[in-house]
């Protein structure tokens, strides 16, 4: 509120000193704005960068928007992304958010357009709660040629709230099972007639569903300003400061049941657990329009980011399965400083009566990520608990440093791409890329204080990439589209053999067809059919030794719906069947794994369905209710197939109501109380999903 009154006042002192003509032309200028950029039904997707209408786009592009993410009022990302088809978030070790997209792990993760780099070492990372992000975009397969290496399912862009003309304040607070409350404040509008802010916070704090306690606490501040009609800069500067208790699951027997006598909401963890998380980012992007049909952009970010990570992480049984012996302490601290810039320069011309717009670009990136590992002592280090009742502090442990993994990475990309209007029925899209990576690779040994005491030896590790994608569109009739397109990935491989041998960046492509349809905001809908192939996989063999050796491949069909058919009546639902298998391995003496195996952690089967319906009339005008469901079919913990997590279906409802500026909500999560499995590590260590939990919340918006 403090934040509000302060900028209400510069804005009033700075307006007295406008002339009236110029506060006239401001407010001509705050009404234009809000009908263009406030309208979610007028938002374009902004991962695919030109812009594009979806029916005139060969590619798809899911997306979680703003009313999902408020009535299902969820503040991770891992619960927002779960309303988006044929994505499977995971939440592992208690923080450590990961997605598979189409059956892969392969993804980039985006905010705002700007690489997430986190996520392409290790393929999870911890995100913060939601205080600042307006909707979750989804491009679905490889993108590489948009966005670089390592996209193979999909893009996931994080799009967060942006400054508006018009003066906007939000205020919510929840309260909820464990011991939970949430928090988050925004406000925004006009300092001047040239200059626009945004500012963001939010807080949540949990005792935790089996006892692994959250706390977030997320800031984000946004200048956009204008000093001519043809120049704009933005700047958006975030931080948060987050402590997760850390939860490795439950051991269970070899048919994966639940021991006998176990109380699966039993935390076997130890208690001086922690990841912590630390994290600081800057983006500042210039814009300049030289006419309606030429501009050029530079987005330029940097981040520092801090993960620091101590957990009990393998819990294995003794012969009687009565107790359990914490048997690896696991600690590290990553230290990721990245920095990145795009240049974009979109360019829309003729050619005859085709029509273009052209995209050309360069983007670089350099990643600085410094890895401190050591050991784990103490008396409370590798201690056996018993099952039941167990007493979970077995006396102190503490980390300590003995070695630091670098990772220095420098990437140049130069690109291209081209959607082309050849009729009003036919369009297509083409894409060139060409990618310089340049690793540098090696572990020096330090002490307590992270003092070098031993420089190791450096491995570089060079690749360049040439991807591309093409798309064509068929429009028959003004409000259906079918599309069909290709595009291929690369990743480069950072794994180095025991005998040094360097391995290849991964390859691989997708061809990708279906049908688009869209009603105005009666009914927006995609069905999609798609095959996926990825190359030179590496795996540790029988032999003990990794070998690039594999291949797999992902083929399927999605179905994404959206529709508003009465007034009060909102539904987004989405089915994905995927089959995601072994394809090939080359080394049949040393294989490991079998030909034919399904990926870990890829079920056939998921399903998502959120309807909600507000009266708009009568006395119970502003009172709403809403149910979703998400099913997940059975899906093996390991590449071996020898354990499966089984099949569920969560059911989630809600109550609310709104008048005028206020609103009131009851969240119920998994109704009907389900156990339930969501992710496993070691095989055999299954992670169980929350139980029936509760959620009130109270709302006011200006």
């Amino acid at each position: 509120m403090r934040t509000k009154i302060v900028f209400v006042g510069l804005l009033f002192f700075t307006c007295k000193g406008l002339k009236a003509q110029d506060v006239k032309d401001t407010l001509k200028i705050s009404n234009y704005k809000e009908v263009v950029v406030q309208t979610d039904k007028k938002n374009l997707p902004e991962v695919g960068k030109l812009r594009v209408k979806a029916l005139d786009n060969p590619v798809v592009i899911n997306s979680v928007n703003a009313k999902v993410i408020g009535q299902r009022n969820v503040s991770s990302l891992g619960d927002a992304a779960k309303s988006a088809t044929g994505v499977r978030p995971i939440n592992r070790y208690g923080g450590f958010q990961t997605f598979r997209v189409r059956g892969f792990n392969n993804f980039v993760m985006l905010v705002d357009g700007v690489r997430d780099e986190r996520h392409n070492i290790s393929t999870s990372a911890p995100s913060t709660n939601l205080a600042n992000v307006e909707r979750i975009e989804v491009l679905k397969g490889p993108a590489s040629v948009l966005y670089g290496h390592s996209a193979l399912g999909g893009i996931i862009n994080i799009v967060r709230k942006k400054p508006t003309y018009k003066q906007k304040s939000n205020f919510k607070a929840s309260y909820g099972s464990y011991n939970s409350y949430e928090m988050t404040v925004g406000n925004g509008g006009s300092i001047s007639k040239n200059i626009r802010y945004r500012v963001d916070f939010g807080i949540t704090r949990s005792d935790g569903w089996r006892d692994y306690g959250v706390e977030t606490n997320n800031l984000s501040v946004m200048f956009d300003f204008t000093p001519t009609k043809k120049d704009r800069f933005e700047l958006y500067i975030q931080g948060n400061n987050d402590l997760y208790d850390t939860d490795t699951g439950i051991p269970v027997d070899e048919d994966g049941n639940i021991i006998p006598g176990m109380n699966p909401e039993t935390r076997y963890n130890d208690p001086q657990d922690y990841l912590k998380h630390k994290r600081a980012d800057f983006q500042l992007k210039y814009t300049h329009m030289f006419n309606s049909n030429l501009k050029i952009s530079n987005l330029a970010s940097w981040s520092f980011d801090d993960i620091d990570y101590l957990s009990t992480e393998w819990l294995y049984f003794n012969a009687t399965q009565d107790s359990i012996t914490r048997g690896f302490p696991f600690y590290f601290n990553h230290v990721t400083k990245p920095v990145q810039n795009q240049f974009d320069l979109t360019y829309s011309f003729s050619t005859g009566n085709i029509e273009h717009k052209a995209l050309v670009g360069h983007s670089f990136s350099y990643l600085d990520r410094k890895t401190f590992r050591g050991g784990v002592t103490g008396p409370g280090a590798f201690t056996t608990v018993s099952v039941v009742n167990p007493t979970l502090n077995q006396g102190h442990i503490e980390a300590y440093d003995d070695r630091v993994q670098v990772k220095e990475e420098m990437v140049n990309g130069f690109f291209l791409q081209d959607w082309i209007k050849v009729s009003n029925k036919i369009k297509a899209l083409i894409g060139l890329r060409y990618d310089i990576f340049n690793g540098t690779y090696y572990t020096d040994d330090i002490d307590v204080n992270r003092n070098i005491i031993n420089n190791g030896e450096k491995t570089e590790i060079p690749s360049t990439a040439l991807t591309y994608r093409a798309g064509l569109v068929y429009q028959p009739i003004k409000d259906i589209s079918l599309f069909g397109s290709y595009s291929n990935y690369f990743k480069p491989s950072r794994r180095i053999a025991n005998d040094g041998t360097l391995f290849n960046p991964e390859t691989g492509y997708q061809t990708e067809g279906g049908i688009k349809f869209q009603k105005g905001a009666i009914l927006t809908g995609t069905v999609s059919t798609f095959y996926i192939l990825k190359n030179n996989i590496v795996e540790k063999t029988t032999a003990n030794e990794f070998k690039q050796i594999g291949s797999a491949d992902s083929k399927g069909f999605e179905i994404d719906l959206e529709s508003e058919p009465l007034k009060g009546l909102y539904i987004k639902a989405g089915y994905a069947f995927t089959d995601a298998r072994v394809r090939a391995y080359e080394l049949d003496s040393l294989q490991k794994i079998n030909s034919g195996n399904k990926l870990r952690f890829a079920p056939e089967h998921m399903v998502n369905v959120w309807m909600s319906y507000e009266f708009t009339d009568g006395f119970v005008k502003g009172l709403g209710v809403g149910a979703g469901m998400n099913y997940v079919s059975d899906n093996y913990t390991d590449s071996d197939n020898t354990y499966s997590l089984p099949a569920y279906g969560i059911l989630d409802a809600t109550i609310f109501y709104q008048a005028n500026r206020t609103r009131i909500g009851l969240n119920v999560n998994n109704v009907l109380d389900a156990l339930y499995f969501t992710d496993a590590i070691y095989g055999n260590q299954f992670f169980l999903g929350q139980g029936r939990n509760i959620k009130l919340s109270f709302s006011y918006k200006i």
